[in-house]
């Protein structure tokens, strides 16, 4: 897809090699039992662990774990031959295999020939704004201005709705009155917008949608629909994020105006843009294989240039409040879920996403810092809302006693719309049931809800979905409005199906484990070789790696508070001592402790820079005692 001079560049040096050596020196470490793939061998408090794959620390298991992993359908040796970013482009999908991108970029070709008004319908979460902020470039290389419209989520809801048309038809009157149409761009939204289509279709506009949610019954009458998930599309992937959809318009769109021989169109980098597909796709946690994960792996290299080079003073000045160290050289997904991602959502869950898409927009190295410190601050405000709601929110399920129902549904007149999607997320990490979180404005009950790894949650409400005022998602998170007094029947229907799909197995969150090795296994080397496996995310975690029996040594207890539950563990593992770092463990760990039981344990292995140097940090996942009775 990205065949041109000017989108490639030159192979990042390949760790491969030298890993694979490492990995094969020691006939010794492929004495690891051979594991039953997908066989459950424990069921912590915590997790339900399962065996992933026939996996082991040998060259071709190595191979078949990235193979298995990155693009589907690939073979080891082909994935070795494609190291560099030029290579992992030419994977790409051609853009018009997207069903709906030749009709989109046709129209939009006509809206710049005849002078109509473009219009950018973003949305106010990550993968909206990056949407709107990367069309919005894309556009100013064309030396063709379009508007970007952000709908203000407390006053509108979500996506393209009829108060939005409305401004819109107002804001463009007179193109109207003298017969012009309006071409209004969905990125990240509009598939459910059936009633807001009819209006702007009356109104004078034209709709064209991208968007990546799962499909309504009933379609809106737009002009056209790019949705990798809709019938009768031929493109090779249908888990693009909303910023992945656009990603494809724009480049149909640019190969159309290139044949036209557009003055300025064979000038545009798609590359450029790459850094925004993986910020939005990270930060939507979207799945993180096959396109996904070559449009992420590109961006974010390319957002590292940019931010070191100043192309993007927003994300710099983000960065460098969220604590960002750059002398380790490299962004990555966590760097996006973490520092940079809950930032930009600040504004969009407590206003207004405008201040979001200029950040992302702007050359200005001071607007940027302006616009950043705000974010910021506002940040601060959603976690302290988040933090009294997520308490709130918890002691209702702690109210309940006895035993719980096979899903909730928590609701409060006072919660704040806008945060009770993490709020959901922060239930859900603790009892791992579908939960749905609700807000009240008037006698409307607005909310999110986020689901387990085996229950469909769009598909449980979707079925029932003439009961919503408004509704949305997909598999493991929706977006909902309903009468207020309606909630006791959507307690009793979420819990019933729950109670009838999710099978008892599924109650545990899975925990999947890639291979068993001995804690020396996990040197430097070899997590150099992991490298090759980032971004790690969605449909592509981080390996874990089960340490078959050990013996816990010292606990230091670690954390900015005294009551901080965290430790840096030393387990012991023949006679070697071995340094583990373990989040909320610390309690339960010093109770085993004191048993002096062995314990088998799950781990994963990432490179730190520490001192200027990268060494092996391991971080403990879950354990239980090796000589009966769990944690």
């Amino acid at each position: 897809m990205m065949e041109t001079p000017e989108e490639t560049f030159a192979p990042l040096p390949s760790l491969l090699p030298m890993a694979l050596a490492a990995a094969g020196e020691e006939e010794a470490r492929r004495k690891a039992l051979r594991l039953e793939h997908n066989r459950t061998v424990a069921i912590t408090p915590r997790h339900r662990w399962v065996l992933r794959e026939n996996v082991v620390l040998g060259p071709s298991d190595f191979l078949a774990l990235r193979a298995g992993r990155l693009v589907e359908g690939a073979t080891s040796d082909s994935l070795l031959a494609k190291t560099s970013h030029a290579d992992l482009l030419k994977n790409l999908p051609a853009p018009f295999l997207l069903k709906g991108v030749r009709e989109a970029a046709l129209r939009l070709v006509q809206a710049m020939e005849e002078g109509e008004p473009i219009v950018i319908f973003g949305d106010y979460d990550v993968d909206g704004t990056t949407s709107a902020a990367m069309l919005r470039r894309f556009f100013a290389e064309l030396n063709h201005p379009v508007h970007v419209y952000i709908p203000e989520r407390l006053v509108e809801g979500y996506g393209l709705n009829p108060a939005g048309v409305r401004n819109l038809a107002e804001r463009f009157s007179r193109e109207r009155e003298a017969g012009i149409r309006v071409v209004v761009v969905t990125v990240d939204n509009g598939i459910a917008a059936v009633e807001a289509c009819r209006l702007a279709q009356s109104l004078g506009m034209d709709v064209v949608i991208t968007d990546h949610h799962d499909l309504p019954p009933t379609l809106p009458q737009a002009h056209c629909i790019v949705n990798p998930k809709q019938d009768g599309c031929t493109f090779p992937y249908r888990m693009l994020a909303g910023v992945g959809v656009a990603f494809y318009v724009m480049a149909g769109l640019r190969a159309l105006l290139r044949e036209r021989g557009h003055p300025l169109a064979a000038q545009v980098n798609l590359r450029r843009s790459l850094d925004l597909v993986a910020l939005g796709t990270i930060a939507d946690l979207a799945p993180l294989d096959g396109v996904n994960h070559i449009l992420c792996r590109v961006g974010l290299e390319v957002m590292y240039e940019h931010v070191v080079t100043g192309a993007r003073p927003g994300l710099a000045a983000l960065l460098k409040l969220a604590g960002w160290n750059a002398d380790v050289g490299r962004i990555d997904a966590s760097d996006v879920g973490f520092k940079i991602g809950p930032r930009l959502n600040a504004a969009g869950r407590l206003g207004n996403a405008l201040a979001t898409e200029e950040l992302l927009s702007t050359g200005s190295k001071l607007r940027a810092e302006e616009l950043a410190e705000s974010l910021h601050l506002e940040n601060a405000e959603r976690q302290r809302l988040e933090k009294s709601i997520t308490q709130q929110a918890l002691s209702q399920v702690a109210a309940l006693g006895g035993e719980l129902p096979a899903a909730f549904v928590l609701h409060h007149d006072n919660w704040h719309t806008g945060v009770v999607g993490i709020v959901a997320s922060r239930v859900l990490e603790k009892y791992y049931r579908p939960t749905l979180v609700l807000g009240r404005h008037g006698d409307v009950a607005k909310g999110s809800g986020r689901s387990t790894h085996a229950f469909d949650l769009f598909s449980a409400l979707n079925e029932v979905r003439g009961e919503f005022l408004a509704f949305g998602g997909h598999f493991h998170a929706v977006g909902l409005s309903i009468e207020h007094a309606k909630i006791p029947w959507l307690q009793r229907h979420l819990h019933a199906c729950a109670q009838q799909r999710i099978a008892d197995v599924d109650t545990h969150h899975p925990l999947e484990i890639d291979g068993s090795t001995p804690f020396d296994a996990l040197d430097a080397s070899f997590l150099q070789a992991l490298l090759a496996l980032e971004p790690y995310g969605v449909r592509n975690p981080r390996p874990k790696w089960l340490i078959p029996r050990a013996s816990i040594g010292h606990i230091k207890r670690v954390g900015k508070t005294p009551d901080s539950n965290h430790a840096r563990v030393t387990f012991v593992e023949g006679s070697k001592e071995h340094p583990v770092i373990a989040f909320g463990m610390a309690d339960v760990l010093e109770e085993v402790a004191r048993t002096r039981d062995d314990v088998q344990l799950v781990v994963e292995g990432r490179l730190q820079l520490f001192r200027g140097t990268w060494r092996p940090e391991l971080r403990l996942i879950d354990f239980f005692p090796v000589d009966g009775g769990h944690t």
